[in-house]
């Protein structure tokens, strides 16, 4: 049924969320009292059980004398090993091949695929509490060697939980975000199959009912889309703490956060509504200029989504990489996640021009020069956002690329670029720093092939549109 929705997060699932919050915070403090308690009986030689009857029996045969090299070798009939062997089998244990997906949170069926549910464990953690020295070592390989996933806001807000020295050693995530459909009437709805073109048929969206209720609150069908990235994005914000100094700037979640991805699930075309200007507050303003990569996943191809494209664009520090590519999953009324062949990406960088600007304000116009150059245009256009901000550095230049040529030097750079959507292989790119397309495109368009030949790199990714004079200027008498 083809019908308009309206944005909004669902009653019912922020009445969960709410009852779930006092639960988890009741349950650290029960956990705290319960270390408490069990370190008191440890002190007085009082066991809880057969293990720490054990432990503590073996502690005061070993204070009742004076240990030897032979009361060792007697006591102890297990191989020795080195400290680095140990250590490489710690790393070992706690390291997955694949990202950890809600860690400290229950993982809910829906948002994992088939395969990820029936993978089982992937780490050790038994390790961890075999004694405090590989508890302290294992505890920082484990959030330092992982990649996580976050198929919730609150999952993300609840990593707050992580002492902020283990949290500042992570520099990339992974966010699932999936649009939820609600409606408190029984129809159908379909994301067409033009979703993804492994899709054979239209998909039956997964709605979750809701009861029609009689009042004036605002029913009907409604989704949980644009706002949920919103809400992503304050999960990573500083969290509070109380021991915090307050003369000092409290830092983020994850404050060395450097690449992230965004999978969004079910974000079909002319299905979702237009967002306001909360993404723009996120993106732009409190996490503005934070990152050096962005990889995004199954954006529309309509006016929200552009206009999203745009906006997240603001993460991105000065002369980053912004990635885009064609759905990882897709969510069916079956339940759980199916995923999608990868393909290649799109890519761009944001706001190189910015050396060329300085550069050209070096540089005095006289009389004669005054008509307005693509420069001067670039300088009205592109500089009025932010113009009183602070002054961010730029994301840094990647090293060992291939030499450019010498009329080009300073016009172009390079970027390490997925070569698909998936895959970890990376190749080379040059971009032009004005329009921040690859140079291999406006080759193409310099040398007058056609329109209707071009890849859908050649596409503005914030408009969907060719710029003909974005940085074309800047190439034609070049020897290219």
């Amino acid at each position: 049924m083809d019908m308009d929705p309206w944005e909004t997060q669902d009653r019912e699932d922020l009445a969960e969320i709410y009852y779930d919050q006092p639960t988890q915070a009741k349950n650290r403090t029960l956990e705290e009292e319960n270390q408490r308690l069990k370190r008191l009986l440890r002190e007085n030689g009082i066991s809880w059980s057969p293990i720490s009857t054990a432990y503590i029996d073996q502690q005061l045969r070993t204070r009742s004398g004076r240990i030897t090299r032979r009361s060792t070798a007697a006591a102890s009939t297990l191989p020795y090993l080195p400290v680095e062997v140990l250590l490489r089998v710690l790393t070992y244990a706690v390291t997955s091949d694949y990202p950890i997906i809600d860690p400290l949170c229950k993982l809910r069926p829906e948002n994992i695929t088939s395969k990820e549910k029936h993978r089982g464990n992937q780490l050790a953690i038994h390790f961890l509490v075999t004694c405090k020295a590989m508890h302290t070592e294992g505890t920082r390989l484990l959030w330092s060697q992982n990649t996580f996933t976050f198929t919730r806001p609150e999952n993300l807000r609840s990593f707050a939980q992580l002492d902020a020295s283990f949290r500042k050693t992570i520099r990339h995530i992974n966010l699932r975000i999936i649009v939820q459909f609600y409606d408190d009437r029984k129809r159908t709805h379909l994301l067409d199959r033009h979703y993804h073109s492994s899709l054979r048929k239209a998909v039956n969206l997964p709605i979750k009912t809701r009861i029609n209720e009689e009042t004036y609150a605002r029913g009907g069908f409604r989704v949980y889309s644009w706002s949920q990235i919103v809400d992503f994005l304050q999960a990573l914000r500083a969290p509070w703490d109380p021991k915090h100094d307050k003369k000092v700037v409290r830092p983020r979640l994850l404050p060395n956060l450097e690449t992230m991805r965004m999978d969004l699930v079910n974000f079909g075309e002319e299905i979702l509504p237009m967002f306001g200007h909360e993404l723009h507050n996120m993106a732009s303003h409190e996490l503005g200029c934070s990152l050096n990569e962005l990889h995004v996943t199954g954006l529309p191809v309509d006016d929200p989504g552009l206009k999203a494209s745009s906006e997240l664009t603001g993460l991105l520090k000065d002369e980053g990489l912004y990635l885009t590519a064609i759905p990882s999953y897709v969510q069916s009324r079956r339940g759980g996640l199916i995923p999608l062949p990868g393909g290649p990406c799109t890519h761009r960088t944001v706001r190189a021009w910015k050396p060329l600007h300085k550069n050209h304000h070096l540089h005095s116009h006289t009389d004669e020069d005054s008509e307005m150059t693509d420069s001067d245009l670039l300088d009205e256009i592109m500089d009025h956002h932010h113009s009183h901000g602070p002054s961010m550095p730029p994301a840094p230049a990647e090293t060992g690329h291939p030499k450019s040529t010498p009329r080009r030097k300073d016009k172009t750079i390079w970027r390490r670029v997925p070569v698909s959507r998936d895959s970890d292989t990376r190749k080379w790119v040059e971009f032009c720093r004005i329009s921040g397309l690859p140079v291999e495109n406006i080759k193409r368009m310099v040398h007058g092939e056609e329109f209707e030949d071009m890849d859908d790199d050649d596409y503005c990714a914030c408009c969907g549109s060719l710029h003909p004079g974005g940085g074309l200027d800047f190439f034609m008498d070049d020897d290219m």
